[in-house]
């Protein structure tokens, strides 16, 4: 596999963030903390930082040329093929949802802290893995996403893991039409999540779901916490679709919220906003090992 324009999207680490340049303004908040909490935030930085200062010798070491740069930064992904993400779930994803064709290498930069589920790559493991793409012996796996439309907004959003429907305050109440195959009913609930296969071991699985091979092309739902009205049961309370099959939501919420793969991406989803939700025509091309 030819590795050409390719872009390293790192995170910071959140001890850079709370203690190194935000350091006047979390002065108080470190005084709350105790000794072996700030020692798990900075062991995790340096182990962070340490994982990307070898990926850059290894890539250096077999002459591949890469542009660097942090995630939340304005990038322009469409002028690179290979994008290795360095950090966690959160860094894969952040890069998944900026793509189209381009290939991903999910890389777990701190693997005694950090969640990595979707990244292949490791410390240990790196090297091994550049080599085997330079002589062209991995194949590019394809993970199916969903697409999500929403009334109001001309381009649709593709989702690599799950999407979560609920009102913008964590306390109040989620109100929503729900259509799936022709049935419908409103549901009041705590959110609704709707993942693809790969985010089946995510969120979903914690709220009932189930978790499912990543590569298939189906989707899942699931309500949360359906609140109990006497003389009323509820005939939509989760589980697999076909890739066909399809899912539409009507917020009945006056700030009801749409949060995509996670909480950094979100848009308002207010009363009467209608969502479309399906199968995308255009999977994740990512490293799996």
């Amino acid at each position: 596999m030819p590795l050409k324009n390719i872009l390293l999207l790192y995170k910071k680490s959140a001890y850079t963030i709370y203690f190194l340049e935000r350091k006047k303004a979390f002065a108080d908040v470190k005084r709350h903390l105790i000794r072996n909490e700030i020692e798990r935030f900075k062991k995790a930085h340096e182990e962070h930082y340490q994982t990307l200062g070898l990926i850059e010798d290894v890539l250096k070491k077999y002459r591949v040329r890469y542009e660097k740069t942090s995630r939340g930064e304005n990038i322009n992904y469409n002028k690179f093929d290979f994008i290795i993400a360095v950090g966690g779930d959160g860094t894969f994803l952040e890069a998944a949802r900026n793509v189209q064709k381009q290939i991903i290498l999910g890389v777990n930069s701190s693997p005694n802290f950090s969640m990595g589920r979707l990244c292949s790559a490791n410390p240990s493991n790196f090297e091994r893995i550049l080599k085997l793409l330079l002589q062209r012996k991995i194949k590019v796996s394809l993970v199916p996403r969903l697409r999500v439309w929403m009334s109001g907004r001309k381009e649709s959003i593709e989702v690599t893991n799950d999407i979560l429907i609920c009102h913008h305050h964590p306390a109040a109440m989620s109100r929503y039409r729900l259509e799936i195959g022709g049935r419908q009913e409103e549901q009041r609930n705590s959110g609704l999540w709707i993942s693809t296969a790969l985010g089946s071991s995510g969120a979903i699985q914690s709220a009932g779901g189930k978790v499912i091979n990543p590569g298939l092309k189906k989707m899942q739902y699931w309500p949360r916490e359906l609140y109990v009205m006497l003389g009323r049961k509820y005939q939509l309370t989760g589980g697999l679709l076909s890739g066909n099959q399809k899912i539409s939501v009507v917020s009945l919420m006056r700030e009801g919220m749409l949060c995509v793969d996670g909480a950094h991406y979100h848009f308002p989803f207010p009363f009467g906003s209608k969502l479309k939700i399906s199968l995308s025509p255009h999977p994740l091309r990512m490293i799996r090992i």
